[in-house]
Order: structure tokens, then sequence, then C-alpha cells
């Protein structure tokens, strides 16, 4: 190839980046080895940052006086917010990280253009005037300390150069770049000065007819599928060989990662399976992730930070699941259910030390022993921490705190999760430098500079060598691409509208053409690098989707001279999806999936009422929460679930009707003395009730809140014929059918006649006599209980406490002087106006239910779609939307 046949012994190679570098260098050694070489030169390929550090090297290693340090790229973030930390600023500044890193960019854009941070230009206007001050107070603290800024390195190393304290290699070859920077134009004429030649690498003329063509898509997934498949059909048909490649071109690559990944690991899926394991798959992609976005990293800092306040029950239930704790695989149920007993308790916040304390009806010291056993080390050892360390304690005490915890878990690593790992390892040794720029830390403050660092770095795991190479559009320059297919390119993006940066003066990177001044640059900018696109491949597609969610676009101008193609002009290969696939693959069974089992005698089944009002809602949401108990989980709440602002209510009204008994008594206390008793039960129900983790204001609240209400109802209590309050929460036996069931019920009045009134506790305020009438009894409570005491029974009520709505409200056999209690003829839905005859019409319906329900009919038949499903945590069981 003509790039080695420009290279001797005494050539350095520079880039724009790594993979350029990288990809250049593999092409050498196997050309080395196809010509049977057994050894051979290294070829010096690198890129030019890496050029300026190995210059820098060596440099240090000759000067034994008035050394240098050279600052890494987290040094220098972090003392860069440190100076905005201390800046009068600070208080305005909304995102210090994401502000002191645009400043920190600021800065190595102006040294990239020599401009010196003295500029007049930056005297204008607050936001520059800010950057200013702070990038004066780093150049002074580097001055003060022999730092030396990364930034900063073109401009040391060039005047070194002119003083010939560095010498350059003799000869240097720029592959690959669209633009050099002014400071290393600067420090490359140093080096031609000094003698180095200074060459470029010409594309070869290729002797191929070059096939260059457009094509609009209508969505971006459409794009991204159609470019995959365009990939695979040229690799399946084995005509790429090295030195060639696969070009797949995507701007914005770190934002498309994730969905480039998972439509290529699916259209190069085989046999049926799908696997992210890139290791097996032919194309790599160059964009890194965040290291803080890999789970066994994030499950790192989350277990790091565990001792810092409250404790969500989001990030309780992400450590109790995690993989990455010791014993995971072992007490994985055991963990599982505890985060199930920590919902069930409506937990949903709390510290290290509350998790730890046995809670009445659950330990984690019985549930999951070794669990337990690491947090009291944990903890322990966090108790034994001073106020303040140096950033290099903190270091080591970090990795002692992750093993107590056992992480990355017991479980042996994946490639990724391994390389991820030590990437991690390594950053804490870089972490330990922070000694040199700060002073001692916290232990909160300390983690926060760890999680800054690792949010700033951005890794990709090493995988073998692929054909199909997926880059962004500056790496693909210069990359011996035979394909190549450039998504994107539409008139929205080429050219880009400006964007210059926001802490420099407009005026000044205007004059100075720096990247994404102004819109005639971008135009320059764009017009250079497609011409650098089209210097490789002998077949290139340009691609751009119709439309942007509700945004019209059109191909870009620069492609105006450029043949338009529709899909039937490419070649692309077969593509099922993962589903096409399993259901062209089906061999049909056909069997009747509405009905279970019948209950046998062996089976126990719990629920009571609820059997009857769960098969009545929908038989499959019966079946499947009562037999197989499949429920989700309870997701915790700040402060009281209904279900305990019931219990209290419940537990206050039974308390208080113990003691006044009835109502002739009820009339007797005065409002004053009534206060008195409601305070004194609601107190009694509510420490009998909430759980141990509310705090003590807001259960004031709740008590107030409460004992209003209460008020309310008694004082409505009032104004009712005379009762006597003879059961409460009583408890009766009966069977429906074949069910034999234990009932609960709230309260039985007396009445003056010796009759019966059943009536049930309700908190919420739509609650309607309604229910009791339709054809599968919607709410089939008060029925059921009334049936099982037919004999002395004369009506049945809800008693609905709620803010909005105060009432006692139901039916009865005769009128009993209760206004919102009425008799069946007055009821214009009710079937019957007879009372025997409705109590039979209630028993018919339940016997049913129950006959169903005990046959195992389990249909998926919502009684009320929208009430009912609307409510479910079934759909993706009972696949009622797919019906």
């Amino acid at each position: 190839m003509k790039l080695f046949n420009l290279c001797n012994s005494d050539t350095t190679i520079l880039t724009p980046n790594r993979r350029l570098a990288a990809t250049w260098l593999k092409q050498f050694n196997d050309r080395e080895i196809q010509q049977k070489k057994l050894t051979w030169p290294t070829l010096d390929i690198l890129p030019i940052q890496s050029w300026l550090e190995r210059l820098w090297h060596e440099y240090a290693a000759k000067e034994i006086t008035n050394t240098f340090l050279l600052l890494s790229a987290s040094q220098e973030a972090v003392l860069w917010e440190d100076i905005l930390k201390k800046s009068p600023e600070n208080n305005d500044l909304l995102q210090l990280g994401a502000t002191a890193e645009l400043a920190k960019s600021a800065f190595e854009l102006l040294k990239l253009w020599n401009i010196d941070i003295n500029h007049a230009a930056l005297d204008f206007g607050e936001d520059s005037q800010a950057f200013k001050r702070w990038a004066l107070e780093f150049k002074k603290i580097c001055k003060k300390n022999n730092w030396l800024s990364i930034a900063s390195l073109p401009a040391f190393l060039h005047k070194n150069l002119i003083e010939n304290t560095i010498n350059p290699p003799k000869k240097i070859l720029l592959l690959g770049f669209t633009e050099i920077a002014p400071a290393y134009q600067k420090l490359l004429s140093a080096c031609q000065e000094r003698g180095s030649e200074i060459g470029e690498d010409i594309p070869e003329k290729s002797s191929f007819k070059r096939s260059i063509q457009k094509i609009a898509l209508p969505d971006q997934t459409t794009e991204i599928y159609s470019m995959a498949r365009f990939a695979k059909s040229i690799y399946d048909t084995n005509e790429i060989k090295p030195p060639h490649l696969i070009g797949c071109v995507v701007p914005s690559l770190e934002t498309l990662r994730d969905t480039i990944l998972r439509i290529f690991s699916d259209v190069f899926s085989e046999n049926n399976t799908f696997t992210r394991d890139t290791t097996l798959l032919p194309f790599n992609i160059s964009a890194g992730k965040n290291l803080n976005e890999f789970p066994v990293i994030k499950a790192a800092l989350q277990f790091l930070k565990l001792n810092l306040g409250v404790i969500s029950i989001e990030t309780m239930s992400y450590f109790l699941r995690s993989p990455f704790l010791g014993e995971a695989e072992e007490e994985q149920f055991s963990r599982a259910y505890f985060d199930t007993c920590l919902r069930s308790a409506n937990a949903a916040s709390f510290s290290l030390k509350t998790f730890l304390s046995p809670h009445k009806n659950y330990s984690l010291a019985a549930i999951s022993p070794k669990l337990n056993k690491r947090i009291h080390h944990y903890v322990k050892y966090i108790e034994s921490f001073p106020k303040k360390r140096a950033f290099s304690e903190w270091a080591k005490q970090f990795i002692e705190l992750l093993t107590l915890l056992g992480w990355p878990g017991e479980r042996s690593l994946n490639s990724e999760e391994y390389q991820v790992t030590t990437r991690f390892l390594e950053l804490l040794r870089e972490y330990s430098t922070f000694d040199l720029l700060l002073t001692t830390s916290s232990f909160s403050e300390a983690l926060h500079a760890l999680t800054q660092l690792i949010a700033r770095t951005t890794f990709q795991p090493e995988t073998p060598d692929a054909s199909i190479h997926i880059v962004g559009t500056l790496e693909a320059v210069g990359l011996p691409f035979q394909h190549l297919w450039v998504m994107g390119f539409d008139d929205t993006h080429w050219p880009a509208a400006p964007k210059p940066h926001p802490l420099i003066p407009k005026q000044l990177q205007k004059k100075l053409h720096m990247p994404h001044a102004t819109s005639e640059r971008e135009l320059i900018y764009c017009k250079k690098l497609v011409t650098q696109l089209k210097e490789h491949p002998k077949n290139i597609i340009f691609s751009h989707a119709e439309k942007e969610e509700e945004m019209d676009l059109r191909p870009s101008p620069l492609l105006n001279h450029i043949d338009t193609i529709t899909l039937d002009d490419i070649k692309l290969s077969d593509y099922e999806s993962i589903p096409e696939k399993i259901h062209s693959k089906k061999s049909s069974e056909i069997f009747l999936n509405d009905i279970a089992p019948p209950i046998n005698d062996t089976e126990i089944i719990h629920g009571g009422t609820a059997i009857f009002k769960q098969q009545a809602a929908c038989p499959f949401k019966a079946f499947t929460e009562l037999r197989l108990h499949a429920r989700s989980l309870e997701t915790p709440t700040l402060g009281l679930r209904n279900i305990e602002r019931g219990n209290i209510m419940h537990k206050a009204l039974e308390l208080i009707w113990k003691i006044i008994k009835n109502s002739d008594n009820l009339k007797l206390l005065t409002e004053l003395e009534l206060k008195k008793l409601i305070q004194e039960n609601v107190n009694h129900a509510i420490r009998n009730v909430v759980p141990d983790n509310l705090q003590k204001k807001y259960l004031l609240l709740e008590q107030k809140r409460l004992e209003k209400s209460l008020l309310e109802w008694l004082m409505l209590e009032k104004n009712r014929p005379a009762f006597n309050v003879i059961f409460q929460e009583h408890e009766t036996h009966c069977s429906i059918g074949k069910i034999p069931l234990t009932l609960r019920i709230d309260r039985v009045d007396e009445l003056n006649d010796g009759q019966y009134l059943i009536i049930d506790y309700k908190t919420g305020k739509n609650n309607h006599i309604k229910n009791w009438f339709s054809d599968r009894l919607d709410e089939p409570q008060l029925p059921l209980y009334c049936i099982a005491n037919a004999e002395k029974t004369i009506g049945i009520a809800f008693g609905q406490l709620h803010a909005d709505n105060m009432d006692l409200m139901g039916i009865s056999k005769k009128n009993i002087d209760i206004s919102s209690i009425k008799t069946l003829p007055e009821i214009s839905y009710a079937k019957s106006s007879q009372w025997e005859q409705q109590l039979q019409e209630w028993k018919k319906t339940l016997e049913s239910l129950s006959h169903d329900f005990q046959q195992g009919i389990a249909t998926v038949d919502p009684k009320d779609r929208d009430q009912t499903c609307n409510h479910c945590t079934l759909h993706t069981f009972c696949r009622i939307y797919e019906q």
C-alpha cells in the first residue's frame, strides 16, 4: 500500500484518533505476515495527542531541574471544579460540574487557537469575564505548582523544540486529518524548522469505478435497519478481505449507540438467537459508554452511597437483587423475599441502621443472614472513619467497603465486566493522585469526586477484530473502507447550524474561524469532510430519514449532484425480526386456556369475600391472584397507604364504640367530650397500626385529619334512631357452594325492633348501592354478610367516611327512618321489590360465582374492561390487548 511505502524506520505517522492508528497498525502487521516475515520493525503510528505526551516524557526524562507535572484530564477537571466552587459565581451556577467542564473546554479551545487568556475580547460579556477570571486562576495555580495542562502542552513543546531540548522525528506523515488546529500547525512548523520532513498521506487514485448514491428512507429506524442489512449482505458474500472494511457512519453515534447495537445485533443474529455479546458478532462500535452506565460499576457506586442519608425503596430493592453482592446467587430468593417484606410494610425510605433493625414482621438477620453479616461489617467499618482524609486514603477505604459487601459478586465475570472492573481499579489509582491538587475531604466529598471522575470516563471494551466498523463521522476519515454507508445526511445536519462556544465571545470565534463559529465555516468543513469520505470506498451510500418526529427532512444540498436510488436498487440481506422468526418456526398446538384444574380437597384457598369480587370482576384475575398468587410487587408510598388509613379508622371506631356502646350514650356526650374520646382512641389506633418509619410531624397531621372525620361521622350518627352496637369485627362462618368462608363484619347494630343493620366502613367516596344489583355483583361483601345472617338482618349499609361525602347509605327490608337507606320498592334498578326474593337472587349469583371459581373457570372476561383492566397488573399474562 502507498502509505506503507512512504514509511521507513525514522517515520512517525500521526492520526486524529486512536481507532485510525490502531486500524492502520493492524493493516501493516497483516501485510508483513502475508509476506511471511518473521520479524519486522513496529510501525510508529499514533494519535497526535499521544505523540505530544511522548515528546513530553522524552523531555521529562532529560530534565533534572525545573521539572513540571503534566496533569491528566481528570486532574484538570477536579482543579477546574474546585476553582469554580471557590469563585464568587458559585451560588449562581446550577450545575457546577457541567460549567467546570465547559470552562475547561473553552480554555483548551483558546490554547489550540493560540489565543492568550488576557486577550481583550474576553473582557466583554458577563460569561466571558467570569471565564477569564477562572482561567487566570487556573493558570496561576498551575504556575505556582509547576503543573502543565494538556492544553498548554503544544506551546510548551514548541518552546522546547526551538530551544533544542527536544528532538523531533526525521519524518512525519499526517493521516486522516480534516483540519489541524493552529497550535498543532505551529508545533509541526517548528519540527520542520528543526529538519523534520512533513508529509500528508494522499489517497491512491482508484482503478475502479466508484458508485456514489443517495437514498431517502421513511424514518431513522428504517434507515438503521437498512444500513445493517446492507452491511450484512456484503459481509455474507465473503468478498471483504483485509485490508478492506465495511463502514457504517453514524453522526451522533454516542446518542444512538444502544439503538445501533440493538438493531445490528438483531439483523446479525443467527439460528433465531439474539445476543449482545459483541465478541460473537462481526461488527464493532467505536463509541464507548460512560463508565457509570455499566451495571457492575453502577452497582459499586450504589453500594458506596448506602451510608449517605436516607435510602429509597428503589435503591434498596436494586441493592438486594444485585448480582454483584457476595452470596448473591446463594441468597437470591431470600433477598427477593425480603424486598417484598419491605414493600408490604410500606417502607418507602430508611437509613442503613433502620434497615438492619428487626421489624415486628420480618428481620434481615433471619431471612438473609449472610447479607446481614456483610452489611453489619460495612456499617461498623464506616463508623471507624475520621471526618476528613486524603483522596489516596479514601481510595483504599472504597475498595475495602466494596470487598466487605463481596463486590463484584461470586459468579464469574464476563469479558466486558472484567475489562470494566479493571478500568475502575485503574481509575482509583488515578483518583489517588488528587492528593496533589486538593486537601483532605469528607466521605461524601470524596465519593462525589469519585462519582464525577467515573461519569467523565468513557470506556469501550475491547472486542475482536471485525470487518464491519460502526463509527462516528470524524473517525471514518482515513479508514480503508471498500463499502461505506453514511446515515443521517439531511439538510438539518449537513451542514449543521453554527454552535459557537458560550464562554468565548462570538466575534472572536468568527474572526479566527473557530469550530462551529459560523454557517460559512460549517459549510466549508462539511464539504471537505464529504470529499474525504469519498476517497477510499468503491461503493458509497448516503442516506437520510424523511421525518424526525414531526419535522420533515430533506437530503443535504451537498448531495445535489448524486443519483437517488430506492431500497429496490440495493442488495439487502434477508431479514426477519425475532418475533417473525419464532412465528415462522411455529408448530400449532391447540388447547383450551380458559379452564384451570378444579379445586381439589387438598388445595387451601384464602381470600374470603375477595373470591367473589375477583371472580365477578374477571375470572382470570381471580384464578391468577387467588390460586396462583401472582400479584405485582407493592409500591411503598411516602406516608400512609389507603389500606393503612382504613385500618386506623376501623380500629379507632372499634375502640370508641366499645366505650360508647349505643346511641343513647352517644347523645349524652358533649362535643368537647366526644373530641377527647376520639383523640385518645385515634392515638391508640395509630400506635397499633402505623409502621415505625413515619415521622411524628406527618403522623400528627394524619391524626388531626382523622379526628376531624370521626367527629363529623359521630355527629351524623347522633341523628339516627336508637341503636345498640352489639358486634364489632364480628367473625362468622358460612359456605357458599363448596367454598367455606370465614367472614369478619365491621359492625352490627341492633335496632329498636331487635333486627340487625350490618354496616361496612368505607374510606373511599365512590361507593354505591347500585353495585349490589349488577349481574355479577360488583360489590358482593355486604350481600354475602346479609345471606350469612339472614334471619335477623333487616338491612345493610356502607358507612362512608370520606371528607367529601360522609354518609350511611344502604338498603333495608322496611323503612328504618334513615333517609339514605332505601327500601327495595324505592330503588328503580332493583330486580325485585321483595326482600326475601332479593336474598335469593344474591344467593343464586354468589353460588354461580362460587361454582365457577371451584371448577377452575378462568376466562379472560373483565366485566367492565375500562374499570377492571385499568386497575389490573396482569396484562402481559392474560394478553387481553392482543385479543
